[in-house]
């Protein structure tokens, strides 16, 4: 009976280490993919830069990257935010000669050498000394780069590579690098055919360098599993663990005798597979049940079934004629057990909410009340819906509760309201514990805070999405809006309108009064395009003084110019916060779907060309796709 239970528990330990390690091995995996996704956001929003402008100085750069205002933390790993430019195989001393003229007086392409297709670093932030080595890096020149690069060209999503030694890596610690791009194209990331397409309107990619080492520690920080403490995590690139292949290894094991059977999870991450490898340490992996995974205990703990398995376990002892004290050293050992869980209910990050099978709360966790406000005291005896915010309807609720009977558990995002009445964005995972009759006796929540992080994804989306000046719509932006218009004109029968204004005099402006006024200036007009339009419409800043104006459900020509008539005189007025001497005036070029054209570029070309038409006209005239007025 003894052997027998002893195997058991050492097969169930075997069990459990295994669980522990694939649930770590996910939680790696979750944590990398969420410092990942954000400097994917970032690239977007770089992407979102160069749509919204047909050139990018290096001064505008700089100044986009600082408006990220990107904590530390977030960047840790992250080698920069960078640009790389394809540059014509005929044009490479040209394109050196422009590039230092505009501050970078050392730039030079390098490896040299004549190649099918050169590209070139000429942006890298930030600006220290490590990534200014690597400006003017023909980073296609190598193959390991070459080939995400190609890939990220040709779908247009974001890819990372596979491994490489950084160009801004010495021999002073070096840790193993990869690179994640994101290409840009002229016009933006639409109305492709093909593959080829793409490539004939690549200007380059938006990339950032990382060092493994430092991005794979700064994730495991951010990861909340007590587990986590002394167990080896191995990231190779690829489905298998070749040593040439391998990106992190925290505790050295890779080719040592102490690697000895791993629990293998393959992942996938930005068009890359990755093998993400964990190890309990020696000691964890013998160790008794009272030291059994974060999931394991709590649940445990939480279910209030430790000490009925206590119970059976000591009278199976006694039944079997075995020593009373070894049943009361098993009946030790289990409220050993039961303290250990109260020393997790207590400590975990997480908030821990129990109630009965009604739903009445028994008893919270300190990190409960500091994400929900509400004391035990407060909590205990009220039904957990007492942080209800009222943005979910009945079916929401009905839903969770069908899951939680049916399936015994619900996982998912949810609002709730503060004790202060602040409402805040949770993580809710709920579970039903079961007595041996297959009863439920209690549910157990685990709720965490995700407003911030949410908070910092749409900050991030928005940055990609908006000129970071003015605020207005991005090109991006504006194609996703033109296009989702004319689908919608094409199934009602209605018209679209685009006009494309351009200050007539901007740049004296500029150069009399300084760059900080000319923004001032572009600010003002922003303001008084966006009070004289409708809400429905969609303001672009294109890219320096020209925006773009998108009318879904557009009137008839004449009231487009109407319109455009409006617009100019309103931007004509004086504007009493700058300098009095400043007067513009505005080309308006007017075009409206199906009349000028048949798709979302050819719309915009109409309208650009009517715009250039109109200022060839000189001063604020307006002209009409095809007529001038």
């Amino acid at each position: 009976m003894t052997a027998l239970f002893c195997n058991s528990a050492r097969g169930f330990r075997k069990l459990e280490h295994e669980r522990i390690e694939r649930t770590l091995a996910a939680d790696i995996a979750e944590v990398v993919q969420t410092k990942l996704n954000t400097n994917i956001s970032l690239l977007n929003s770089v992407a979102g830069l160069f749509n919204a402008s047909k050139s990018v100085s290096r001064e505008e750069f700089a100044h986009f990257f600082n408006s990220l205002n990107v904590d530390h933390e977030v960047l840790r790993g992250i080698q920069g935010i960078g640009f790389s430019a394809v540059v014509p195989g005929n044009q490479v001393a040209a394109f050196q000669s422009q590039i230092r003229s505009e501050d970078q007086p050392d730039f030079t392409i390098h490896p040299t050498g004549e190649r099918e297709l050169t590209t070139a670093i000429i942006y890298l932030l930030p600006d220290d000394w490590r990534n200014q080595r690597a400006l003017g890096y023909d980073m296609f020149s190598e193959a390991t780069r070459r080939e995400a690069m190609q890939l990220a060209a040709s779908t247009g999503e974001t890819t990372l590579s596979g491994p490489v030694r950084l160009v801004q890596e010495t021999n002073l610690h070096p840790q193993p690098g990869t690179l994640l791009y994101h290409p840009i194209y002229e016009r933006g990331d639409t109305g492709f055919q093909s593959s080829k397409d793409r490539w004939l309107r690549l200007r380059g990619w938006a990339y950032s360098p990382l060092r493994m080492g430092d991005l794979i520690n700064s994730a495991l920080a951010m990861l909340e599993n007590p587990d986590k403490v002394g167990t080896g995590f191995l990231i190779y690139d690829g489905p298998k663990p070749e040593a040439s292949k391998l990106l992190f290894d925290n505790q050295g094991l890779a080719g040592s005798d102490r690697l000895t059977d791993p629990t293998w999870v393959e992942v996938q991450i930005a068009q890359r597979t990755w093998l993400i490898g964990t190890q309990l340490d020696h000691h964890r992996r013998n160790i008794s049940p009272s030291g059994w995974g974060y999931e394991l205990t709590l649940t445990a703990m939480l279910g209030l079934s430790l000490s009925v398995l206590s119970a059976i376990l000591t009278r199976r002892l006694v039944d079997n004629h075995l020593d009373q004290g070894k049943a009361l050293a098993r009946e030790r050992e289990a409220a050993g057990e039961r303290a250990l869980a109260a020393t997790v209910f207590d400590t975990s990050p997480l908030g821990i909410i129990v109630t009965d099978p009604n739903g009445i709360v028994l008893r919270v966790n300190p990190a409960f009340t500091q994400i929900s406000g509400y004391s035990l005291l407060e909590a205990r005896g009220r039904k957990a819906n007492l942080l209800k915010s009222g943005r979910h309807d009945e079916t929401f609720y009905r839903v969770m509760w069908e899951s939680m009977i049916q399936k015994g558990h619900w996982s998912g995002e949810i609002w709730n309201r503060h004790r202060n009445g602040q409402i805040r964005r949770h993580e809710l995972n709920i579970t039903a514990v079961l007595n041996h009759e297959e009863q439920i006796v209690n549910f157990v929540g685990l709720l965490w805070d995700v407003t911030e992080r949410h908070s910092q994804e749409e900050r991030m989306r928005h940055l990609a999405t908006h000129d970071q000046l003015t605020g207005l719509a991005n090109r991006a932006l504006l194609m996703e809006e033109l296009n989702r218009s004319l689908a919608l004109a094409r199934r009602q029968g209605t018209h679209v309108g685009l006009l494309f204004l351009d200050l007539n005099g901007f740049k004296q402006v500029n150069d009399r009064y300084g760059h900080s006024t000319g923004d001032a200036l572009l600010q003002a007009v922003a303001t008084r395009l966006l009070n004289t339009i409708r809400e429905s419409d969609t303001l672009c800043r294109q890219g320096g003084d020209e925006f773009v104006l998108l009318i879904p459900d557009a009137p008839d020509q004449e009231q487009l110019v109407s319109l455009a008539e409006k617009l100019q005189t309103n931007l004509m007025q004086p504007y009493s916060d700058l300098p009095s001497g400043i007067a513009i005036s505005t080309s308006i070029g007017v075009a409206r779907w199906p009349d000028h054209a048949a798709d979302a570029d050819g719309l915009l070309d109409a309208a650009d060309n009517a715009m250039y038409q109109a200022k060839r006209q000189h001063g604020g005239a307006i002209a009409i796709a095809g007529a001038s007025l």
